[in-house]
């Protein structure tokens, strides 16, 4: 009886001390917890900006950073640009009208009066590589929306001493414009030029383009020539049956 007894007080005491050892590992663990608590906490109520250490970007470096993503423009771009006025005009044409002669579905031939008219209509399509030198003012469409003319409007008829200085001078051939800009920007081009033989337009007038509005400075333009209708007579006439096929489908639509 004795020794049963002793066997209830031993247990006893064992379970008395696992309870104490998990109560102070509890503790101990309770402890830890509000201890790494406070402290983050103190951390995070105690930071400081220093505005002098963090060296935010210049906002018109980096809108001309924007501008060149937009556009596409790249150093790269530049120093392939300086090897790309060596691509055969007579390949970049075939290039250029390649998709008019595809699914062609007439073997007529045009008149000799509807082969002109129609080379007199289409012949800007033909005209050989053109490459310009410029400087700009790119209002783009991203940064300025539906405000982008009236931007460059503003701009223009700013005294030139007030003006921001433009953006650096780019060289482009008409292959590289109608890429960044498109087809009828590089024709706009062409044609300011044209209308100003004598001397090359500088800060004219807002030139639109799928990117935004350019107030444009040239100082070098040469502008590709159209080829005689008898160089080019083959490709008109596939360009000329493809028109005739397709407005015959659109008649047949309607």
């Amino acid at each position: 009886m004795k020794q049963h007894h002793n066997n209830d007080n031993s247990l006893a005491n064992r379970v008395k001390k696992l309870s104490k050892e998990r109560f102070i590992i509890l503790s101990m663990l309770v402890i830890s917890a509000l201890c790494y608590g406070w402290i983050k906490f103190i951390s995070s109520t105690h930071t400081v900006w220093d505005d002098s250490s963090i060296q935010l970007p210049d906002t018109e470096e980096l809108q001309l950073f924007i501008d060149k993503k937009v556009t596409g423009i790249t150093e790269v771009d530049q120093q392939l640009g300086n090897h790309l006025d060596n691509i055969i005009d007579d390949q970049a044409m075939q290039i250029k009208i390649s998709g008019l002669t595809k699914n062609i579905t007439t073997t007529r031939e045009p008149s000799h009066k509807e082969l002109n008219d129609f080379y007199q209509q289409h012949q800007e399509q033909y005209r050989q590589i053109s490459s310009f030198r410029f400087t700009q003012y790119l209002f783009t469409n991203v940064r300025y929306g539906g405000q982008a003319i009236s931007m460059a409007q503003k701009t223009l008829t700013t005294s030139p001493d007030n003006r921001a200085p433009p953006q650096t001078e780019v060289s482009l051939n008409s292959i590289e414009i109608e890429r960044l800009y498109g087809a009828e920007f590089n024709k706009k081009l062409v044609s300011l030029v044209l209308e100003n033989r004598k001397e090359l337009p500088c800060w004219t007038k807002p030139i639109t383009s799928k990117v935004g509005a350019h107030l444009i400075c040239f100082k070098q333009a040469d502008i590709g020539a159209v080829p005689k209708l008898d160089r080019i007579r083959s490709q008109l006439i596939n360009h000329w049956r493809y028109e005739m096929v397709k407005k015959h489908t659109a008649g047949q639509k309607n």
